[in-house]
């Protein structure tokens, strides 16, 4: 007897065949070996039974008790066996149990006999064990088998190994949910719980939960100078830190890029908060070791707080409001953190309004130049100003530089204002050239830096010094040092075909950003603007007096001239100019005023009356 017969006796039972009877073509008696059954039967008895043997998906069929302790089963096929490890003997007899276990759904079960009772067909999914005591995941299709009078004698298991589906499956909806770097919750799974939790505090007014926002302090600098795969490894590290600091019902999201949120669940004392908050920036804080060379880097969080008490309805608000509180945090400080405020939303919008505006503004002949004159400290006469944009709003009036510049960078329109600055700055040049011949004062304009990496800009001024004919001479241009540092390729390149046109570069608030001796040697700079932080502290610090000696005596070494910013007593004047300081700029000699009365200047040819 082969394998095959051992599963195939189960349902088709040995019957002997009178061969004589059917060589005569004569049918079998009730009382024959036969029992009743033609050989034709028989044979398709043992083709169906061969097919169910043989086939793929594992075949149970049981009694119908569903009472405990349950069905018996009675009969396997092959592929039963080679699913499970139990054999026929084996199984037969006892309850389809045997392949129950720790993590078997009951909830799956108790929905299988319900169904059953009833009659019905069960289609159902859950974990089951081999022999072994190994996992799979069985996919059940069980249906009733009734005899002649409609009664329910046996039910028709078939099953199925989805282990690898399930898997690949789960698999899939890993990747969907997750971040593929730091194996945290994405974006896309963050929200929707965010909206979860929203939900739930339409139905639990006494639920409260607080979503923070963050983003990694001095990133872009870490990522810059280790190179991206340290950065990677430093975005790994802060996300298991973030994950040590929360609780299991917490939830932790790499939102994308340097930034991470997490939802802090069912918050019961509002101290949790900054305890929580606390916890985060201790454990940022501590040394983190990047790449194969173990560099040994600081960093800090900005945090943004929403709280769900201000009665949300949707995720994208809460998250909105979050945000606005992350750069509320960024402005006292890296490593700080701020709570959304309705005072701040209304902050928000004003800026919002104001960012608008700021669009129609060129448009609406609102932007003007003031000019702050620059004098020789040799002479103690107007050789030359700075232009300094203004703004005055229809409305609002005189707004601050501090507020819109910044704007003005961040949404790029710096760039179309910029331009036209140099075209009103090479307008009113080429007019006091006309008045002035002699000596017609240089101005000198602020560069921005998109601006500077701006790929046309190089061909901007050269057509607008053609279209006004002003004399490049009577052009300069201040550039920060973050504007230099930034952009160092493109700025070397561009600022020496500036240079080409005969515009002259001077280096503003220096001393205070990014540039090395090493690296303003490569540029082609004529004059440092030494910062006013260092004049204004040179009566109170000697430190800051020495600063500002030793950028004029730099200055002198590598031929260039300097200019002391925002001189407002004589004392700092007559210090500057012993040292050899060239030019003097500040509230000493003359504010910032409109190009009129800085005509009305030049006409008097004015000495200042600064005797040292």
């Amino acid at each position: 007897m082969n394998d095959l017969d051992a599963y195939r006796r189960q349902l088709v039972p040995p019957i002997n065949i009178d061969e004589s009877i059917v060589a005569r073509g004569n049918s079998c008696s009730e009382n024959d070996s036969a029992h009743g059954l033609s050989v034709e039967m028989i044979e398709h008895l043992k083709l169906l039974a061969t097919a169910v043997c043989c086939a793929d998906d594992s075949v149970v069929i049981t009694t119908a008790n569903l009472e405990f302790p349950g069905p018996a089963i009675v009969f396997v096929n092959k592929a039963f066996t080679r699913m499970t490890g139990y054999g026929p003997t084996e199984a037969i007899g006892r309850t389809p149990r045997i392949l129950q276990g720790e993590k078997t759904d009951r909830t799956i079960l108790e929905r299988m006999k319900l169904d059953l009772k009833d009659g019905g067909v069960f289609y159902g999914q859950t974990i089951n064990y081999r022999k072994d005591g190994s996992e799979f995941v069985n996919e059940w299709h069980i249906e009733p088998i009734y005899n002649d009078r409609q009664q329910i004698t046996h039910y028709l298991a078939i099953q199925r190994d989805v282990t690898e589906r399930q898997n690949q499956h789960n698999r899939l909806i890993y990747e969907a949910n997750h971040d593929s770097l730091t194996g945290l919750y994405n974006r896309g799974y963050f929200i929707t719980e965010l909206q979860k939790a929203i939900d739930r505090t339409q139905n639990c007014q006494d639920y409260l939960f607080g979503l923070l926002f963050m983003d990694v302090d001095r990133f872009k600098l870490i990522n810059d100078s280790f190179g991206h795969q340290a950065g990677d490894q430093l975005l790994i590290e802060i996300g298991d830190r973030l994950q040590s600091c929360i609780r299991p019902q917490d939830i932790l999201s790499r939102w994308g890029g340097d930034e991470f949120a997490i939802i802090i669940d069912d918050i019961q004392d509002l101290s949790e908060i900054s305890q929580l908050t606390n916890k985060i920036q201790q454990t940022i804080k501590k040394p983190i070791i990047l790449g194969e060379d173990h560099l040994e880097t600081v960093t800090s969080l900005s945090i943004g707080i929403a709280l769900s008490s201000m009665g949300y309805n949707c995720s994208a608000d809460m998250l909105r409001d979050a945000d606005t509180a992350l750069y509320r945090a960024k402005d006292r400080g890296k490593g700080s953190y701020a709570i959304f405020t309705q005072a701040m939303h209304h902050r928000v919008r004003q800026q919002l309004q104001l960012e608008t505006d700021l669009r129609y503004a060129l448009k609406r002949e609102e932007l003007l130049l003031n000019y702050q004159p620059i004098i020789s400290m040799k002479t103690n006469r107007i050789v030359g100003c700075e232009v300094l944009l203004r703004w005055e709003h229809g409305t609002l009036g005189l707004i601050s530089p501090e507020q819109f510049i910044p704007m003005a960078e961040e949404t790029g329109l710096i760039v179309k204002m910029g331009d036209w600055v140099i075209e009103q700055a090479c307008i009113q040049a080429k007019q006091w050239e006309c008045i002035y011949q002699d000596a017609p004062p240089f101005l000198s304009v602020n560069l921005s830096t998109k601006q500077l990496i701006n790929q046309g800009i190089v061909e901007k001024i050269k057509e607008i010094l053609e279209a006004t004919k002003c004399s490049p001479e009577l052009i300069r241009f201040e550039l920060t040092e973050t504007a230099i540092a930034e952009s160092t390729e493109v700025a070397v390149t561009t600022l020496r075909k500036i240079k080409d046109l005969g515009i002259r570069l001077c280096i503003d608030d220096f001393g205070t950003g990014h540039s090395s001796l090493s690296r303003l040697s490569c540029f082609p700079i004529d004059t440092l603007k030494i910062d006013r932080s260092f004049i204004q502290g040179m009566s109170a610090s000697e430190h800051q007096t020495k600063i500002a000696y030793a950028i004029v005596k730099l200055a002198q070494s590598l031929g260039m001239e300097t200019i002391a910013e925002g001189i407002e007593n004589l004392e700092q004047f007559c210090q500057l100019k012993s040292w050899g300081c060239e030019l003097a700029q500040g509230f000493l000699m003359a504010q910032p005023i409109a190009s009129k009365i800085f005509q009305e200047v030049l006409n008097q040819n004015l000495i200042y009356p600064l005797e040292c």
